[in-house]
């Protein structure tokens, strides 16, 4: 599965970690409640158990959310040792293609088209979410120097 970045995320983290405490909180309470949406968006779009042939619920049990421990980067999807090793085919799809066996036989696979759950789920969000930052940064800022603490 491809991965998506915020352009800057590095040294955004940098900063916010030389920032005061209460500035970071306002940005990682973002960053966790856009990852719960982005999980639960895609978890309700992604292919139902028994609506494919192929469709045996593996995907939903090992979707995940994962927020680090400083709670400045969020990672959705599923990954490491227990990964759906198909998420990235039912996200893109796949043209039809021959599966060798082991007996020398071949699988004529016919193909699946592409089921995006995922990238939407993230498009969906991120428009909004960009907009909150800005917005908890603001109102934190604000708050630290002083001014208006609405």
């Amino acid at each position: 599965m491809s991965r998506s970045t915020v352009r800057g995320g590095n040294r955004l983290r940098r900063k916010l970690r030389r920032l005061p405490a209460v500035i970071t909180a306002a940005v990682t309470d973002v960053i966790a409640k856009a990852a719960a949406e982005v999980h639960a968006e895609a978890s309700r779009n992604m292919p139902v158990p028994g609506s494919h042939p192929y469709a045996t619920g593996e995907l939903q049990r090992k979707f995940r959310l994962f927020v680090s421990k400083d709670g400045l980067q969020a990672r959705v999807g599923s990954w490491g040792k227990r990964r759906s090793r198909h998420i990235h085919l039912v996200e893109f799809g796949t043209a039809p293609h021959d599966i060798p066996m082991p007996d020398g036989g071949v699988i004529h696979h016919p193909g699946a088209p592409a089921q995006p759950f995922l990238l939407p789920a993230w498009q969906k969000a991120r428009a909004r979410f960009r907009v909150e930052l800005r917005q908890a940064v603001g109102r934190a800022l604000a708050r630290e120097s002083g001014g208006d603490a609405s």
